[in-house]
């Protein structure tokens, strides 16, 4: 009976997938054109999914999250991409949260 409660464990948790951190306000009012630099960033998303180097100098950070609920019970999805400039610092940054294609 245990094994059998076990098993019912597992498969149910692993019907539920999350992948990344979410992006809070409180980060996304920190990042300062002109102010916040690479490290900042570094240190308050961790390491990006993909960074994009441009021929301008410029390079782009991207991070992202996303949760799906047992079954897609609920869905959450954010995405955040900075442009740098040469000198690592910010020049500009888009966020990006995807509607639930469950729904």
């Amino acid at each position: 009976m245990k094994n059998i409660l076990m098993l019912i464990a597992a498969c149910v948790l692993s019907a539920c997938t999350t992948y990344g951190k979410p992006v809070t306000e409180a980060q996304l009012d920190a990042i300062k054109q002109g102010v916040t630099t690479k490290e900042d960033l570094l240190a308050s998303f961790g390491q990006p999914l993909a960074v994009t180097r441009n021929s301008d100098g410029t390079q782009v950070m991207s991070w992202g999250y996303a949760h799906v609920g047992f079954a897609g019970s609920s869905y959450k999805n954010q995405a955040l991409s900075v442009i740098l400039d040469a000198s690592g610092k910010v020049v500009s940054y888009t966020t990006t949260d995807m509607a639930n294609p469950y729904q």
